[in-house]
């Protein structure tokens, strides 16, 4: 457990000049679109865990890595540890946000939990198709898988929409939280961890057989 919780500090030592970036971001962002601001809870986390990815990949780092007395599925799985984390970041950051939008009166309604719960949840959905492929293409394809997935953050809103489309008990529950749709959100849920588990085991097995 030791070794997890100092490979994940090792990525945040990494990211650490990025995470002021947020700051400017989440202002403008709070200026401009602060009637969707429980959407900017997907975007710091995801772009946390593709930086540190993109990072490692550069500097060499999983070559260094591999030569000490870890196994590589020690390294995998540290990575996906680090995705509470770095969901933990997003959701103060929005938290923030919403207080100082409250403070000043740009927004009057209680928080959104359930919509952020549910942006979280995204998250974890985006980071189970882009772990594999990280492990998957290596330095080679980490410029076009970046790419894609900032693409799809920057069209999270209507991807947003287009999940309760597809499972519109959690639209429901979002908007009167009933207990009647509770059960269909908590499948969703374990599916979700299911989704992460299995794109761990998957990462694991690609990455073990990778050659560095």
């Amino acid at each position: 457990m030791s070794n997890t919780f100092h490979l994940i500090r090792k990525d945040f030592v990494l990211i650490q000049k990025m995470l002021l970036l947020f700051i400017p971001y989440y202002l403008i962002m709070g200026y401009t679109l602060m009637d969707q601001y429980t959407m900017f809870t997907l975007f710091p986390a995801m772009l946390l865990l593709v930086n540190g990815c993109t990072l490692d990949v550069q500097q060499n780092n999983q070559r260094f890595l591999v030569s000490l007395p870890l196994k590589r599925q020690d390294l995998v799985k540290a990575k996906y540890m680090a995705l509470v984390p770095y969901a933990l970041f997003s959701f103060g950051c929005t938290l923030v946000l919403y207080a100082a939008a409250y403070a000043i009166g740009r927004v009057d309604t209680p928080p959104a939990w359930r919509e952020i719960a549910l942006m979280l949840l995204f998250f974890f959905v985006l980071a189970s198709f882009y772990l594999p492929l990280h492990y998957w293409l290596g330095q080679k394809g980490t410029q076009i898988v970046n790419f894609i997935f900032i693409m799809l953050i920057m069209l999270n809103v209507s991807a947003f929409h287009q999940l309760l489309e597809w499972f519109p008990a959690a639209g429901k529950w979002i908007s009167t939280g009933s207990a009647e749709s509770f059960l269909p959100v908590l499948l969703l849920t374990l599916g979700c961890m299911i989704l992460v588990y299995s794109s761990y085991l998957l990462s694991s097995r690609i990455f073990s057989s990778k050659d560095i």
